[in-house]
């Protein structure tokens, strides 16, 4: 699938981390969001509640996640280059109010184990962060989904 909102490549930036998301509805409609060019957001991956994961914008190229730094309480963000740039977003269907899945949560840790190594970005808490790490406003991902869960998943052998 071809995403219209995405800039090829990183704009000489290597890719230092994973920003986690929350899509705010259905997979369907995050897919039509995100697929829409008047929505100008994108993400790499968004993961289903049964687990499938759809790759919108490839991990070589810059999706427009995570654009605005707002108060980032997070080492990895900080003032400076937009984190999209060095940031790969994956997005797990759903709202902040409800629990995401086991599938959900298992998927979410094999992407990352899977395409860590390949970028060579650390499994911990400085590398995996909320999006409302970087953007203070922002719920997302929401209080129900637990990074440190998620990375102790992506340090298991797969």
């Amino acid at each position: 699938m071809l995403c219209p909102n995405q800039a090829y490549g990183r704009n000489s930036h290597t890719i230092k981390g994973f920003i986690i998301h929350i899509t705010g509805g259905s997979f369907q409609s995050a897919l039509d969001w995100t697929t829409n060019i008047k929505s100008q957001v994108s993400y790499h991956f968004i993961i289903d509640k049964d687990g499938d994961d759809l790759c919108l914008v490839m991990p070589e190229n810059t999706a427009w996640h995570a654009g605005k730094i707002e108060n980032p309480t997070s080492e990895l963000v900080k003032n400076g280059p937009n984190p999209n740039e060095y940031t790969i977003g994956i997005a797990l269907a759903g709202t902040a109010d409800e629990k995401p899945t086991i599938a959900q949560i298992v998927k979410c840790a094999k992407l990352i184990n899977y395409l860590a190594p390949y970028y060579t970005i650390p499994l911990d808490r400085k590398h995996i962060v909320g999006h409302n790490e970087i953007r203070s406003d922002k719920i997302c991902p929401g209080p129900h989904i637990d990074l440190n869960t998620i990375i102790y998943l992506a340090t298991l052998p797969q």
